[in-house]
């Protein structure tokens, strides 16, 4: 059976990650909406996963996780966790505001 999806996940494009890069930093800020209390952010090869990040595993929540607050949302990126892929491209899928939604999509073009 196939998974359903009612909307379409945001691109947000492509993120150049070197694979001798150290601390690259994505941030994810919201002001209206209201992070969840386990966000995910899967890493797909091949249609496999092969890396997530969550809170305090490469994720960083800072703010006041409240509507009208401003809150961030921050993935640190090494390049030394996905070197093996190297030449290919991944595929990020976010889940940050409803359990198992992806919300946003993004790209990791390893160099």
């Amino acid at each position: 059976m196939s998974e359903i999806k009612f909307y379409n996940p945001k691109d947000i494009g492509d993120t150049i990650l070197g694979i001798t890069q150290i601390g690259k930093l994505i941030p994810f800020k919201t002001i209206k909406g209201v992070f969840i209390s386990n966000p995910i952010i899967n890493i797909y090869s091949c249609g496999k996963i092969v890396k997530d990040y969550r809170l305090g595993s490469g994720l960083i929540l800072s703010g006041t996780n409240q509507v009208d607050s401003e809150k961030t949302l921050t993935l640190t990126l090494n390049g030394y966790d996905l070197e093996k892929y190297s030449g290919n491209i991944l595929i990020a899928e976010c889940s940050f505001f409803g359990e198992g939604d992806i919300e946003i999509i993004f790209k990791i073009i390893l160099k």
